[in-house]
């Protein structure tokens, strides 16, 4: 498949300078910057955006060589029609190369053991082949596929990351989850492809920021049920009562998370509201920011207040139970406990 292009100032190969509307005085100028041999880049580029490294990256690559890892799953939901509004913007935010202290991560390359790619500041060089049953393309150059993107990020960084990367690769790009496992079973003596299986159990459709998946492996690393993700809570009549992030249906606990967009005297009303509504029907709703989820002591803490939570639902009678779940995501109901990493602790 062909990616849609991305029209703004990029880098280029000097071969594509004609087509790029450059004459041979023009790469002399001072609005164009040489950066390699053989590659040119406007000065009007923004260095730090992902479309720039990207392209700046693919502008003279080698054969066989394929852009993996968060770059890929940047392009690929570029592309996809989810990936407008403030959701879409959340995904792709996500994969645009930053981490979350603001630093560049390392754009990942895949390329065959034979493959002549010498270092460059910024990238990393995986070597590992990726068929052609694996690859899409772009116009910036050739990409891993949607599935072996998946596989790659889950299986190259750390556990939460690897979580957070299906979560949202699922509600992003409905990832077949079917070819993923189909992958890890003929990967399986493959670097990480452990890993890969138990993010796939701990993983869940429907998370639709990555603060949201960390809220939810934060809820699973308690040890209490797993919950459910953005599902509609509605009347015992049917009427609806709100949209939640998380739910576990036996207990009545709700988990709800306020990210930036809730911070407004507006969006504070409608919470409030929308959590009478909750706790009227019988919900006991524990809420969360960015600041629980900082660092593992404020977890500690949004765990023990979620702890709070289920001995307050334990606590009502059944009378108070005034509410259904009417539409849910895909999947049965899962009420195992905690799935995470090894060795990670329960409350």
């Amino acid at each position: 498949m062909v990616l849609s292009a991305l029209c703004e100032p990029l880098p280029f190969h000097r071969r594509d300078a004609g087509r790029r509307g450059y004459g041979r005085r023009a790469l002399l100028g001072l609005e164009i910057e040489r950066r390699r041999r053989a590659v040119y880049c406007p000065t009007a580029a923004d260095p730090l955006s992902p479309r720039t490294r990207i392209a700046d990256t693919c502008a003279d690559l080698p054969a066989g060589v394929v852009v993996g890892g968060w770059a890929a799953a940047w392009l690929h939901l570029i592309a996809a029609e989810g990936a407008s509004g403030s959701r879409g913007e959340e995904l792709t935010e996500y994969f645009s190369g930053r981490a979350a202290d603001g630093t560049l991560q390392q754009l990942l390359l895949c390329a065959p053991p034979r493959a002549r790619l010498g270092a460059r500041p910024g990238v990393r060089v995986f070597r590992s082949t990726v068929p052609e049953s694996e690859r899409a393309e772009s116009t910036s150059g050739p990409l891993t596929s949607p599935v072996r993107t998946a596989f790659d990020l889950a299986r190259l960084g750390p556990w939460e990351d690897a979580v957070i990367a299906l979560d949202l690769l699922r509600s992003g790009l409905g990832l077949d989850l079917e070819s993923l496992q189909e992958l890890c079973r003929e990967r399986r003596g493959w670097r990480g492809v452990a890993q890969v299986r138990r993010a796939l159990s701990a993983s869940e459709p429907g998370v639709e920021s990555p603060q949201r998946a960390r809220l939810r492996l934060t809820w699973m690393s308690t040890g209490l049920p797993r919950p459910r993700c953005n599902v509609l809570v509605g009347t015992l009549g049917g009427d609806v009562v709100a949209r939640v992030d998380l739910i576990d249906g036996r207990a009545g606990v709700v988990g709800e998370y306020d990210g930036a967009v809730h911070s407004s005297s507006r969006a504070r009303q409608s919470d409030a509201a929308g959590q009478e509504r909750l706790e009227d029907v019988g919900l006991v709703v524990v809420r969360a920011t960015a600041d629980d989820l900082r660092t593992r002591a404020d977890r500690l803490r949004w765990g023990h207040r979620l702890v709070g939570a289920y001995r307050r639902a334990s606590e009502r009678s059944a009378s108070t139970r005034r509410w259904r779940i009417l539409a849910e995501t895909e999947g049965p109901v899962r009420d195992s406990c905690r799935v995470g990493p090894p060795h990670s602790r329960a409350f």
